[in-house]
């Protein structure tokens, strides 16, 4: 019993191997074959096959494509992270420009019309940090006779270099705020600094212009390069998905190239006299060592699947006979059991019988 399951298990093992030897040889066969007839005659199989070589050419152009498309994007993604990157460089230049407009115009009293409005507080940040300054080099100059007066002429030292700080940068905001208001209007002279200043604002404002269009043109592309990629935008899935595709479509060239691999070499012989006459037409003397190999793996497979059924088949009528064994003991058992149960029965009759009598001699001395 257990040599023939063994003996099973062996014959698969080499069936298997065999059988995708089989396909193997039938495939590439068979992929061969069709290469020589794509203009010879028309079969639903080579139209099919032709069809489907044009759909993974198709599909490897659309991977191209995306692929081509995604290094746009990059590019794009690059390009307009570098032009955001120079508008803000420009601005932080913007900026300084500005501070200095506000400040040359507090300094030419020609634009005092204008800058009125912002002397007091002017005059007053001048006046603060004049004194800060004054304070904090008091200070630096003054010996500390301690350490005790060192550290509290350190802790003063950082106070009063808090305060500049903060007064300058109110300064610098106020000299920005006055540029940044009158950089859209006309100079009052012709050669003065704020003319030169307000020159270079409208070139910064014109640079400015053309980042901010070429990177609109640029976001503008990108979106339109998005939107192709698909409901969820990337690029990946969308390449994966035309792979799974064309996955799929050799699959199914594989199966046209392993059925006319085996018509060729007569495993399947369920096959028109036109497509024999079309076989014969482009078969080769060279095939023959091919055909040759298909019809012996194929017997072969045959062989090992015949001696697998008989060897299953053997087991199956041992296993058979020992329910028979089996079924007949069961019986054998039952039947025991019966006259057992016979013998238990006609006892208890008696003992039935025994206590009718009792009751009938008790009854008469009533």
């Amino acid at each position: 019993m257990d040599d023939r399951k063994k003996r099973i298990d062996d014959l698969l093992k080499i069936s298997q191997e065999n059988r995708s030897s089989l396909d193997v040889l039938l495939q590439n066969f068979g992929e061969n074959l069709y290469s020589r007839s794509l203009d010879q005659a028309e079969f639903e199989d080579i139209e099919q096959y032709k069809a489907h070589l044009e759909d993974i050419n198709q599909s490897k152009a659309e991977i191209s494509k995306i692929e081509e498309k995604n290094h746009r994007y990059k590019e794009l993604e690059e390009a307009i992270e570098n032009k955001e990157q120079e508008e803000k460089d420009r601005a932080k230049e913007m900026a300084g420009i500005y501070r200095r407009l506000g400040k040359a115009l507090l300094e030419n009293n020609i634009y005092n019309d204008y800058t009125s409005l912002f002397k007091e507080q002017a005059d007053a940040l001048d006046a603060k940090l004049e004194s800060l300054e004054t304070r904090i080099n008091e200070l630096d100059n003054k010996d500390g006779s301690n350490v005790f007066s060192w550290i509290g002429k350190s802790a003063q030292g950082l106070v009063l270099k808090s305060f500049l700080s903060k007064a300058q940068e109110s300064q610098d905001h106020l000299y920005y705020n006055i540029g940044e208001r009158f950089s859209s209007r006309q100079s009052a002279s012709q050669d003065d600094e704020v003319t030169a200043i307000l020159s270079e604002t409208e070139n910064q404002r014109e640079l400015s212009r053309s980042l901010m269009d070429e990177i609109s043109a640029l976001k503008d592309e990108k979106r339109i390069i998005s939107a192709s990629f698909g409901i969820d935008g990337n690029p990946m899935k969308q390449i994966q998905a035309v792979k799974n595709h064309i996955s799929l479509v050799k699959d199914a060239l594989g199966v046209l190239y392993k059925n006319f691999g085996a018509q060729v070499a007569g495993i399947d012989e369920d096959i028109t006299p036109e497509r024999k006459y079309f076989i014969d037409s482009i078969v080769t003397p060279e095939d023959g060592e091919v055909i040759g190999r298909a019809v012996k793996l194929n017997q072969s497979v045959i062989d090992n699947e015949s001696a697998i059924a008989k060897l299953r088949a053997s087991l199956a009528v041992d296993e058979e006979k020992a329910k028979i064994e089996r079924y007949k003991k069961s019986i054998e058992d039952k039947k025991n059991r019966i006259v057992e149960f016979k013998g238990a029965i006609a006892d208890l009759e008696e003992n039935v019988r025994d206590c009718e009598n009792c009751i009938i001699e008790l009854e008469k001395q009533l």
